[in-house]
């Protein structure tokens, strides 16, 4: 396709391609990857997203810094690394007025605070990017922050239970909460700051935002930083971000109250110190911080004050404590809506959520006569996915909900009843519910044609693309077995090795010599025990049951703590390592992506970190192999249905080891084969799926 010329992102949003944000966002990310194993990705985004402020700061006019900005992209496109400069001209322009944050020569995160072993090289690259950009003023320095962010987080997994609020979401929630400029805004567990960059734009009105107006905290110390450059990314002047929790936020009285609040917290997390605050509605239950984050939210409400909080579906229906707790916020005038998304909104969770519209006196905010009503909508039908991406809400879609909200809000008395998307409700009535407040109860069904016949065009297109797919991989893959077939012909003499020697580098003569591997055993169960386990939000725990089909199975794994996985370094998974199952069926195995990296390997798994001359796709192919998977059973001990293998024996299973080239090969050959069964596997369900919604349409009356 020629530059200029448009195309259609993953996220479903129109993007320009060579020019566009996410273009060079892309060749960003691509010159970062090579180096990321083993990194702290959140420091080095934080790293990046500090250069680009400089470009642009240089970008914008300021000569002091141009010549020597110019030398450093010079370097670097030549291979010589631009550390030295960038970290310069980074303490120096923290000490400039016109510098949006004059606290970076104080900064404490990757290369500034004194950098590490791999620095220059990333960095080299990435600077070298520029040798051929088209300008940040052109291409626009918030879209290629949210781009990098949005990268980041398809391929790695925020342990602190932050959760990236995607650009669709955000934007929806600014809308809704439609703060004017002036207002002063509050993120309580603001994460990368993602949820407060989409407001910036409307509270600056002209201009550059006042850090003033913009209130922040993160949950997670390694989060600060990353925020706090995505804020002045966004335009936010000397924006200042801390770090804090519902207990503290709500004990603190050294800030002001907010016009908006619009936070995206961590769901399910357990609470310290429930019971040193008086909490206005009632104490929230000490393993569950759900209602802490939403009372602390309604506290720091100004009197015209509305908060807009993201939480998951059960919020609206949970018992005990916190039903309690919901009927007072009913009762006391607190709630003003709840607003039902789609599920799958998110990377790395399924989780659906409701956006709780919450005002410090509802009375204030509706006119006389009803203020005692609720507005519910259901927009849980809303919204497209495409295979093994996130749901996307459209313009269109949010416009629909957020209009919904504003005219209600105008004029209750005007707008009717939408049977099937949303219905105001009499607090008398939710209180006849015990309480509940889930959409569905109060939302009546809309009797028109199925969703199902609506649809059924929109999936046989879809049907159609992945056939489409499916045949260019096919073809793809034809190529790659022919390359395995050439290999196998040559009949070359091809050395076997035990495990455990080519992990100590006993191999790595022949291969021109590098660092060991390693090849541990998970934590016994003593050390992650049942009490560990928490529900929501966690540090992913791979068992053997998450481990089939050359992947990771990720609807049913099990999580634990930040807090408890941080006692757990050892087991981390990085990038690259593969997981192999110890029990059950052996020779299960996968390899780590960027989607599991800082996850932990779990009892009854071991993890490999291979030595450079044993390619990690080409071991998980051999050792899902027959003759591996023999060998396995041979020298297995236990029961016939539960096989098990020790560290010690796994260490003697024998590997063919040829050169990287043929390894390599052989490890293209699986990918692409594995490739072509995903999409033949998502052909198959989209299959039964018309299949069921033809049915469903034909007999629908």
């Amino acid at each position: 396709m020629e530059s200029g010329g448009r195309r259609e992102a993953m996220t479903g949003e129109s993007v320009e391609t060579k020019e566009s944000p996410a273009y060079i966002a892309d060749r960003l990310w691509r010159a970062y990857t090579p180096y990321q194993r083993g990194r702290n990705t959140v420091d080095d985004l934080s790293s990046m997203l500090a250069i680009l402020l400089l470009a642009d700061f240089v970008e914008a006019g300021d000569e002091e810094f141009r010549e020597q900005w110019e030398r450093a992209v010079r370097d670097a496109g030549k291979g010589l690394s631009p550390l030295a400069d960038l970290r310069a001209m980074m303490r120096a322009a923290g000490r400039r007025g016109g510098f949006p944050v004059p606290s970076l020569r104080h900064a404490e995160f990757g290369f500034l605070s004194g950098g590490g072993p791999g620095d220059a090289g990333w960095m080299t690259a990435f600077l070298a990017v520029w040798t051929t950009h088209p300008g940040l003023t052109r291409a626009g320095l918030p879209e290629i922050c949210a781009a990098l962010l949005e990268r980041h987080v398809q391929q790695s997994t925020f342990a602190s239970g932050e959760y990236h609020t995607p650009r669709a979401v955000a934007r929806l929630v600014t809308a809704l909460a439609a703060p004017r400029p002036g207002h002063r805004v509050l993120d309580p567990a603001c994460g990368s700051g993602s949820l407060l960059a989409g407001t910036v734009g409307t509270v600056a009105g002209s201009g550059r935002v006042d850090g003033a107006l913009v209130e922040a905290y993160a949950t997670d110390r390694g989060n600060v930083w990353l925020a706090t450059m995505n804020l002045a990314a966004h335009g936010v002047d000397r924006p200042v971000v801390g770090t804090s929790d519902p207990v503290s936020l709500s004990s603190s009285r050294e800030h002001g109250l907010a016009d908006r609040v619009l936070s995206n917290p961590p769901f399910n997390q357990p609470l310290k110190g429930v019971g040193t605050v008086d909490w206005p509605f009632g104490p929230p239950p000490a393993s569950n911080a759900n209602f802490a984050w939403l009372q602390a939210a309604w506290r720091r409400l100004s009197e015209q004050g509305l908060a807009f909080v993201i939480m998951p579906s059960r919020a609206a229906w949970s018992d005990g404590s916190e039903a309690m707790i919901r009927t007072g916020m009913v009762k006391g005038g607190a709630l003003l809506g709840i607003i039902a998304l789609p599920a799958q909104l998110f990377f790395h969770t399924s989780v659906p959520v409701h956006i709780w519209v919450l005002a410090r006196d509802s009375c204030a905010q509706l006119p006389r006569g009803r203020e005692d009503s609720v507005l519910f909508i259901d927009a849980g039908r809303l919204g497209t996915q495409t295979p093994r991406q996130p749901r996307v809400l459209s313009e269109e879609e949010t416009a629909r909900i957020s209009g919904r909200f504003h005219e209600w809000l105008r004029s209750p008395y005007a707008i009717a009843d939408e049977p099937g998307f949303s219905r105001a409700v009499a607090r008398e009535e939710i209180l006849e519910n015990g309480g509940s407040l889930d959409p569905r109860r109060y939302v009546p069904v809309e009797r028109e044609l199925s969703s199902s016949a609506r649809d059924l065009g929109h999936t046989l297109e879809e049907l159609e693309r992945l056939h489409g797919a499916t045949s260019d991989t096919y073809h793809g893959l034809l190529g790659g077995l022919a390359m395995s077939e050439q290999v196998s012909r040559r009949g070359l003499e091809i050395p076997s090795l035990p495990l455990q020697e080519i992990v100590d580098g006993k191999a790595a003569e022949r291969f021109g010599g590098s660092e060991p591997g390693c090849l541990i055993a998970g934590p016994s169960g003593s050390i992650i025990r049942a009490e560990h386990y928490v529900e929501g939000y966690g540090v992913p725990v791979v068992m053997p049951k998450d481990l089939a089909g050359g992947g990771f199975l990720e609807e049913m794994v099990k999580r634990i703590s930040p807090e408890q996985a941080e006692h757990l370094g050892r087991f981390r998974l990085q990038y690259g390592d593969v997981v192999i199952a110890r029990r059950g069926e052996l020779g299960r195995c996968a390899v780590v992506r960027q989607e599991q990296h800082g996850w932990i390997c779990g009892t009854g798994c071991f993890v490999l970190r291979p030595p450079a001359e044993l390619d990690a796709e080409y071991f998980a192919a051999y050792l899902r192999s027959a003759r591996a998977r023999a060998w396995l059973n041979a020298h297995s001990t236990g029961s016939l249905t539960m096989k098990t293998i020790s560290l010690p024996v796994l260490g003697k299973l024998p590997v063919v080891l040829p050169d990287h080239g043929v390894q390599r090969q052989i490890a293209e050959g699986m990918r692409r084969l594995d490739r072509h069964e995903g999409l033949l596997r998502d052909q198959l369900e989209l299959t039964r799926r018309i299949r069921r919604d033809a049915v469903n349409a034909f007999f629908d009356v």
